[in-house]
C-alpha cells in the first residue's frame, strides 16, 4: 500500500517507461457512449480508492488505452476520500474492495453520504459471489476483477450511460411533477369549474370550483364514473362534450343545471387530451347565471322602454289629432267668418281705396285658411280614416307635387284596415322615408311597394339617389332613423335599410328601406275585390 497522500494524474502526463503497450498508448477518440466528437474536449474526473500505486496506474492506463480522456486522483483512506469529494465533483468512483483500513462497501456509503450520483465501480483481486451481490444491492453499479481489467472501460461507459439515463428520467419526472403541481394550482385557483374525464367517462381531476357548483366533493367524483346530482343533467352534459372525446373542440355551448335548489346557467367548453383517439378531455363550466339575469333584466328594461315609447307616441298622436281638429274646426270656422265679414264690408264700402284694402285682407285670410288646413292635415291627415293604402297614395302624390320627385306606388291591396296604432306608425315611417329622400338622396324617382297577407304587412321604399353611408345609423343625430326603428320594434316587426354610397354620375343604385310588421289581425279586402275609397286632394 502507499500512504503518501492523494495522487493526481492526467492524460497529459506520459506513463512510466517499461509499462505494457496498452498502458503507454496515447489517448484515443471518445467511445460511442459519450459521442465520437465530444470526448476529446471533455475529461472524465475519476476518483480511485486504491492502496496500490501499481494497480492505480494500471487501471488508469487501461482507461486511457480505451480512448478515455481521464483526470484521476487516488486516495486510500476515508479521510482523504471525504476531502477529495468535498474539493470537486467527480464523474465516477473506482474502488478496491478491500483496503487495510477501508473497504469498498464503506467507500460506497461515504460517497452516498456526500451526495455522489455518478457510477461506482468495485475492482478486486478476489471477490466472492455473495460479496459482489451485496455490493450491487448496496448501490454499486458494477464490479470488475483485477485479472480482467479489459472489462473496466465498458463497465465505466455503461455506468455513465445509466447515470445519464437516470438523471434524464429524474429530470423528466421532476418536470412532470412540477407540471402536475402547476396544473393542480390552476385547477384550484381558477373560478371556472374545471374537471377532466377519460374516454371511459371516469373523472380524473375535479376542481374546487366544481365542488362549489355541483355540491360534489373530490371524494365523490375522482376515479368514479362521471355523474351529476341529476341523471338527466349528467346525460345532457356528456352529450355536449362527446365531440371532445372524439378529438374536436367544444366552445361555449349553453347548459343549465339544477343544484342546491337553484337553476344555474352555464357555458360548456371542452378540449381533447393527447392521443388518437384522445385519452379524455378537460371540461370548463363557466357560470353565466348573473349574465343571464342581467340580460333578462335588460330585456325587461328595453321592453318597458319600448312600451313607454309606444305610449308616448300614442299620447302625441292623440294630442296631434285633437289639436288638428281644434285647428280645423275652430280656426277654420273663425277664418270663414272673417272672410265673410270682410266680403260684406268690401261690398258696403263706398271708398275705392277701402274696398281695395278689404279685398287684400280677404285674400290674406284665405291664404291663412289654406295654411291652417295644411297644418291640420300634416298633424293628423284625415285621409288615414280611409285606410293605410289611401293614406300612402295620398302622401305620395302630395310629396311628388311639392318636390317634383316621381313617386310610384304598387300594392296588392285595394283596401287594408289596420289598427289605428299600426296605421299611424306605417304612415309616419313612410313620411320620414320620403323626407330623408328629399333631404339626402338627390333622387329623381321613388318606388313604393306595399304588400300584405293574412299575417304580415311589408313596406319597401326605394330611391335612385346617391345611397346611404354605412355609419349613418351610428350617428348620434340620426333621430329620424332611430325613431323609425323604435316604431317598427314597438309593433313587433323589423326594419332594414341599405345602399352603398355612390360617386360619379347617375344612375345610382340608391337606398332601400324595408319594414315588416305582424298584423293582429288585419281586415283585408276580398281577393280581386274593389273597395272604393275617397282620395280628396284637399281636406278642409
Amino acid at each position: 500500500m502507499f500512504n503518501r497522500g492523494p495522487v493526481s494524474v492526467q492524460n497529459a502526463s506520459p506513463p512510466q517507461a517499461g509499462l505494457p503497450r496498452f498502458m503507454t498508448a496515447a489517448p484515443g477518440q471518445a467511445p460511442a457512449a459519450l459521442g465520437p466528437d465530444a470526448r476529446e474536449a471533455s475529461q472524465l474526473a475519476i476518483l480511485f480508492i486504491e492502496d496500490s500505486l501499481a494497480d492505480f496506474t494500471l487501471m488508469r492506463a487501461v482507461l486511457v488505452d480505451a480512448g478515455l480522456n481521464v483526470t484521476a486522483q487516488c486516495v486510500d483512506t476515508e479521510t482523504t476520500m471525504r476531502q477529495a469529494l468535498a474539493e470537486r465533483a467527480w464523474d465516477a468512483i473506482i474502488s478496491d474492495h478491500s483496503l487495510p483500513t477501508f473497504s469498498g462497501l464503506r467507500a460506497l456509503k461515504v460517497a452516498k453520504e456526500a451526495g455522489f450520483r455518478g457510477p461506482f465501480l468495485i475492482v478486486s483481486g478476489a471477490i466472492g459471489e455473495e460479496t459482489a451481490v451485496e455490493a450491487m444491492r448496496a448501490g454499486a453499479d458494477d464490479y470488475v476483477m483485477k485479472n480482467n481489467l479489459r472489462r473496466l472501460p465498458p463497465a465505466l461507459e455503461r455506468g455513465l450511460r445509466e447515470v445519464q439515463t437516470r438523471d434524464q428520467r429524474q429530470r423528466a419526472e421532476t418536470a412532470l411533477a412540477s407540471a402536475h403541481d402547476q396544473l393542480n394550482a390552476v385547477f384550484s385557483a381558477t373560478p371556472v369549474a374545471l374537471f377532466a374525464i377519460s374516454r371511459e367517462r371516469t373523472v380524473t381531476m375535479w376542481s374546487p370550483a366544481c365542488e362549489d357548483l355541483t355540491g360534489l366533493g373530490s371524494a365523490d367524483t375522482l376515479s368514479r364514473s362521471f355523474a351529476l346530482p341529476s341523471q338527466p343533467d349528467t346525460w345532457k352534459l356528456l352529450t355536449l362534450i362527446a365531440p371532445a372525446l372524439d378529438g374536436s373542440e367544444v366552445r361555449g355551448l349553453p347548459f343549465s343545471i339544477e343544484t342546491r335548489g337553484e337553476k344555474r346557467e352555464l357555458l360548456v367548453s371542452a378540449s381533447p387530451l393527447s392521443g388518437s383517439p384522445p385519452s379524455g378531455c378537460v371540461v370548463a363550466l363557466s357560470d353565466v347565471t348573473h349574465l343571464a339575469h342581467a340580460q333578462a333584466e335588460l330585456s325587461r328594461s328595453e321592453s318597458q322602454l319600448r312600451e313607454l315609447s309606444r305610449h308616448t307616441e300614442r299620447v302625441r298622436e292623440n294630442e296631434r289629432a285633437e289639436l288638428a281638429r281644434e285647428i280645423h274646426d275652430d280656426l277654420g270656422a273663425l277664418v270663414t267668418r272673417i272672410r265673410a265679414d270682410l266680403a260684406l264690408a268690401r261690398r258696403r264700402s263706398r271708398e275705392k281705396e277701402t274696398a281695395q284694402l278689404l279685398d287684400e285682407a280677404e285674400q290674406m285670410v284665405a291664404s291663412l285658411g289654406e295654411a291652417i288646413s295644411r297644418i291640420a292635415r300634416a298633424m293628423r291627415p284625415p285621409v288615414l280614416d280611409f285606410g293605410i293604402v289611401a293614406a300612402i297614395e295620398w302622401q305620395a302624390r302630395d310629396f311628388a307635387q311639392h318636390t317634383g320627385i316621381t313617386v310610384n306606388v304598387h300594392t296588392n291591396q285595394d283596401d287594408l284596415a289596420l289598427e289605428l296604432e299600426q296605421s299611424i306608425a306605417v304612415f309616419r315611417i313612410f313620411q320620414e322615408a320620403l323626407t330623408n329622400v328629399f333631404k339626402h338622396a338627390q333622387a329623381t324617382r321613388v318606388d313604393v311597394d306595399l304588400f300584405a297577407d293574412d299575417s304580415t304587412l311589408s313596406l319597401e321604399v326605394r330611391d335612385n339617389g346617391i345611397g346611404l353611408s354605412s355609419d349613418a345609423l351610428r350617428k348620434g343625430t340620426s333621430f329620424g332613423l332611430r325613431g323609425m326603428m323604435e316604431r317598427v320594434h314597438g309593433l313587433g316587426g323589423w326594419m332594414d335599410i341599405g345602399g352603398a354610397p355612390q360617386t360619379g354620375t347617375p344612375p345610382f343604385r340608391g337606398t332601400t328601406l324595408m319594414i315588416s310588421i305582424p298584423l293582429n289581425p288585419p281586415t283585408l279586402s276580398l281577393p280581386g275585390g274593389k273597395s272604393p275609397h275617397h282620395e280628396p286632394e284637399d281636406q278642409e
